[in-house]
């Protein structure tokens, strides 16, 4: 991973008080949430979405369209 490549997830929380789980508003990186809740998140997987670095690897949907034809070269 380069230095200015970031990965933010959105994450699961265990509400200590009632057992449930609950899905974040927001992503974080895995150390700002292992900071604000300790060790009783995970990461929801297939929600990652990475900032900085090679700019094609900007997210899911950039790595989809990127594989998609030019406009106006869709063969019918």
């Amino acid at each position: 991973m380069t230095p200015d490549r970031i990965e933010l997830w959105f994450w699961e929380l265990k509400d200590e008080l009632t057992g449930k789980w609950r899905r974040t508003r927001y992503r974080m990186t895995e150390e700002d949430a292992r900071t604000r809740h300790g060790d009783n998140g995970r990461k929801i997987e297939g929600t990652l979405q990475v900032r900085g670095g090679d700019p094609r690897g900007l997210s899911t949907g950039a790595r989809i369209m990127e594989n998609l034809p030019p406009a106006g070269k869709v063969k019918r």
